[in-house]
């Protein structure tokens, strides 16, 4: 095999604990790609002396190309024991740009390793560019959704929100709580209390706050204007806008227009 600027196995030995982690507990998701996204990590393929890469891909189970990448050298050697032919020679490369040279790919991280994660290309945009995208969705009436308090929260998710609904003053309060649509979606949800403006000012900074802890799950937003009952209404909030001072009476004038 050949390498260029392989990662120390040290680093490779600290990201597969964070990603056996996040398999585990989706709280420890955010943690792990924000390891991974500042990594080097082993790609395979090579590099011509024009300084041109050509990687090599793996055909998924319905037969769709996806690329394939890894933590560590021995990551690799399980698809060379398991795809007998596949390219032996691979290159070490910073994952981000890994992700911007294949944006619109799907990446498979570890593909024949007991833990690994598939990369959407709408997941990787997000990731690159740093906001999370927010689209309307609708839930059709009558469907049944099952709403309470989240058993896990990403470290930093209510903090960095928190941060950011400080910064808009119109934000009274936010709920984050956990949805389940049976038979089998469930997804965050975000409650966020203010007027209707709401939606458009804060869409951009909340999508930013967002780019990284949606990968534990997906997270629903929901507006609700204030004083309104909404699905989270029994969940305490994890922010409260602070109260602003009430107006103080005027200063008097003593006689002669003198304080």
């Amino acid at each position: 095999m050949s390498a260029a600027s392989p990662s120390p196995s040290s680093s490779s030995s600290s990201l597969e604990e964070l990603l056996q982690a996040a398999a585990t507990d989706r709280g420890a998701a955010p943690a792990f790609v924000e390891a991974l996204r500042e990594s080097t990590v082993i790609v395979p393929g090579r590099a011509s002396d024009d300084r041109t890469v050509t990687l090599a891909d793996l055909r998924g189970p319905d037969g769709r190309s996806v690329q394939p990448f890894y933590t560590s050298e021995e990551r690799l050697r399980e698809t060379l024991e398991a795809v007998p032919g596949f390219e032996r020679a691979f290159l070490g490369m910073p994952c981000r740009a890994l992700w911007e040279m294949t944006r619109g790919a799907t990446l498979v991280l570890n593909p024949h390793s007991p833990y690994g994660k598939e990369f959407l290309p709408g997941e990787i945009g997000q990731l690159l560019d740093g906001a999370a995208a927010l689209t309307p969705r609708e839930v059709p009436a009558g469907t049944r959704v099952l709403v309470g308090e989240p058993a896990q929260v990403p470290p930093g998710m209510t903090d960095a929100l928190a941060a950011v609904f400080a910064g808009h003053p119109d934000v009274s309060e936010a709920v984050l709580g956990w949805t389940v649509t049976p038979p089998s979606d469930s997804s965050y949800l975000l409650v966020v209390v203010g007027p209707p403006s709401l939606r458009s000012s804060l869409a951009a900074d909340l999508g930013r706050a967002l780019a990284t802890f949606s990968t534990a799950a997906p997270v629903d937003v929901l507006y609700a204007s204030p004083g309104a009952r909404h699905l989270l209404h029994g969940v305490a909030p994890f922010y409260r806008a602070a109260a602003r001072p009430a107006p103080g009476p005027r200063p008097r004038r003593g006689l002669f227009g003198r304080r």
